[in-house]
């Protein structure tokens, strides 16, 4: 009797990527691109990271046992479960990757880290390996950056049409502060890259201040001015003492850093200088607050400052190609908030049926193919839902009286600020999104 042909394993389904050292002396980083083809797990490493970038990974967590390797991939913000890899494989192809990313194979249980760059076709991807010793085995973390983001403008990111035309306005305007925030993981970097690089920076001085040895990204006529240990100013507050002198237009802070800082941005302000800031919050009224906080002794000047704030909350899109549509009740559109008539078509991701309701006319099975797309998730890619606060009087004066955030929303509210969750529903309306990520993106354990 014929021996039954094994499935074959993820990493042997795709093409396999390929590699470049990148360490600063070129000798080394081929020397390990060498050592690390011998390996017996390069071939499970490269197919592997293949597969993960065809499917559109962020990160692929690998979870080693004594019997196997449990595997999960990252894809628009969710995990999801693989099947698992045979241990043997799994101890080749960690030993390929720390053997490229200059790591110690054999150390299974310190905290090691390392980065290589993957190419697959003409996409590059920046890999970073995280390893680390548990109780049941050692645990292993591989982000995959992909180096050219499909993000280029406000529009790319979801950002509505009005609301754009708001914040470039605000980012040009002169004499105020205007703050990027998102929650910790939540897209931060991108929507302050985005936000700087919707400014008009050809008609505006724009200096940003940045202790040195930061991993700030380039961004074209914004020009860093560092301050640190070996840099031309010791601290921040220096950095922006001698930066007045050329009288920048635009103030770049990625950091209010102190006190003393903060009350010379304030001074020029008075002037019509602008000062662009980030923080993490989970929403732009807490953003708000946070400031305030951490710098008590400043209060009154941020206050005074503050004019507009952003936050985002990153949300799937729905697959264009599969998504179902429906008529919503009108109970629904009363409970949303939306006028009756407003909206006459909702949609929420394709489910397929059970496995046994799939036949054809005959009753026989009839399994319904993938959607070619997003491969039955329902949703592909991700957008920001953005809020952009306009901070008004009512709201500053609260600002300097209470640290309450559910109390400042509601200041904030009656100013006329709508919320995320406002913004949401028009995103569900739009036909972007569905309820159902609404109502996972905004529960309790995502706020």
């Amino acid at each position: 009797m014929a021996k039954q042909q094994e499935e074959p394993q993820l990493w042997q389904t795709v093409a396999p990527c390929e590699f470049k050292g990148i360490h600063e002396d070129s000798g080394l980083a081929q020397g390990l691109l060498i050592s690390a083809r011998q390996s017996p797990g390069f071939p499970v490493l490269a197919g592997q990271l293949g597969h993960a970038f065809a499917n559109r990974a962020t990160h692929l967590m690998l979870d080693y046992n004594a019997q196997m390797v449990n595997m999960r991939y990252q894809i628009d913000g969710m995990w999801e479960q693989l099947p698992p890899l045979p241990r043997d494989a799994g101890d080749a192809m960690l030993v390929a990757a720390k053997t490229l990313c200059r790591m110690n194979p054999a150390d299974r249980k310190n905290a090691q880290q390392g980065k290589t760059l993957a190419i697959l076709g003409r996409d590059k991807y920046n890999v970073k390996i995280q390893s680390q010793g548990v109780p049941t085995g050692e645990r292993v973390m591989l982000t995959l950056d992909k180096k050219e983001i499909p993000f280029k403008t406000l529009d790319d990111l979801g950002m509505r049409d009005k609301m754009q035309v708001q914040l470039k306005e605000a980012l040009n305007d002169k004499g105020h502060m205007v703050v990027i925030s998102a929650p910790k993981g939540g897209g931060l970097t991108t929507s302050w890259t985005i936000a700087l690089e919707a400014a008009d920076k050809f008609v505006s001085d724009f200096q940003a201040i940045e202790p040195k040895g930061s991993d700030e990204p380039d961004i074209i006529n914004v020009s860093p001015n560092y301050f640190g240990p070996d840099a031309k100013n010791d601290t921040a507050r220096d950095a922006v003492r001698a930066l007045s002198l050329r009288e920048p237009d635009v103030f770049v802070m990625p950091e209010l850093y102190d006190e003393e800082t903060i009350k010379l941005l304030h001074g020029q302000t008075k002037i019509e200088k602008q000062v662009i800031s980030r923080i993490v919050a989970s929403d732009a009224v807490e953003a708000c607050a946070r400031l305030v906080h951490k710098y008590r002794g400043t209060a009154k000047e941020i206050v005074d400052m503050l004019s507009h704030v952003t936050n985002v909350r990153l949300a799937r899109r729905l697959c264009e190609t599969c998504r179902q549509g429906f008529t919503p009740p009108p109970q629904l559109l009363q409970k949303l908030g939306i006028p009756q008539g407003r909206v006459a078509m909702m949609y929420q991701p394709f489910v397929p049926p059970p496995i046994e309701q799939q036949v054809d006319e005959k009753g026989n099975p009839a399994p319904l193919p993938p959607c070619p797309k997003c491969a039955n998730r329902g949703y592909y890619g991700r957008f920001g839902i953005y809020e952009l606060l306009t901070v008004g009087p009512k709201l500053k004066d609260a600002l300097l009286k209470t640290g309450d955030v559910n109390k400042l929303r509601q200041v904030a509210k009656a100013e006329g600020h709508r919320n995320l969750q406002d913004e949401g529903i028009m995103a569900v309306a739009r036909g972007t999104t569905s309820l159902e990520e609404m109502r996972r993106i905004f529960s309790s354990g995502n706020k």
